[in-house]
């Protein structure tokens, strides 16, 4: 949820800011113009990261609003304290950690789904098969719609907004399509754990 109205003036109406001082005054008095003119400063560079850790577009678009937002509510609650550096910087060092947080969560759902399925593969004698057979025949345990949505993510490699548009699955927003994943995979691990403690 955004907390900020991010409609910015036109750019007939632009304002520059010479000095990281008045950048940070007009971002602690929340004016429109200084927000509009932090967003373009590391707009770009947060776009770079972003495909830097194949982040797809939509989720970089969220990711310079939630920056933006995170900043103003630390300058609100006083936890940002102007110490004569650029606010830029302070924006692209939050969307460093926040990226490399995503990537990290990513790669140990993954991890995790790949382990528990050569768990599996091992309880079911079935350690000859490939890492994508084993995961078919996890996927197996699950409702058509959970190994459908995990399948488009994980085998077929589509984005979020890709399967949206494409009208793939009933959901008709990326929140709603990630937050049903997320329950899935935990189906997921939970039938793996089952499966080879059982």
């Amino acid at each position: 949820m955004k907390f900020f109205n991010y409609s910015f003036a036109n750019k007939d109406n632009e304002v520059t800011y010479t000095d990281h001082q008045s950048l940070f005054n007009g971002l602690k008095n929340e004016d429109s113009a200084a927000i509009k003119y932090l967003f373009s400063k590391v707009s770009g560079s947060i776009y770079h990261l972003g495909k830097k850790y194949l982040l797809p577009d939509e989720d970089i678009e969220e990711l310079k609003y939630d920056c933006l937002t995170l900043i103003i509510q630390k300058i609100r609650a006083d936890k940002y304290i102007y110490q004569g550096f650029d606010p830029a910087t302070y924006v692209i060092e939050i969307a460093k950690n926040k990226v490399r947080m995503y990537s990290e969560k990513n790669k140990r759902n993954t991890v995790k789904l790949l382990d528990d399925s050569m768990d599996i593969a091992e309880d079911t004698d079935i350690t000859d098969s490939s890492p994508t057979d084993i995961l078919n025949r996890l996927l197996n345990t699950l409702t058509d719609n959970c190994k459908k949505l995990i399948s488009l993510k994980y085998l077929e490699e589509r984005r979020d907004k890709e399967v949206i548009e494409l009208k793939l699955t009933q959901y008709t927003t990326v929140d709603a399509l990630k937050n049903q994943r997320a329950q899935c995979m935990k189906k997921l691990s939970e039938m793996a754990s089952l499966k080879f403690t059982g």
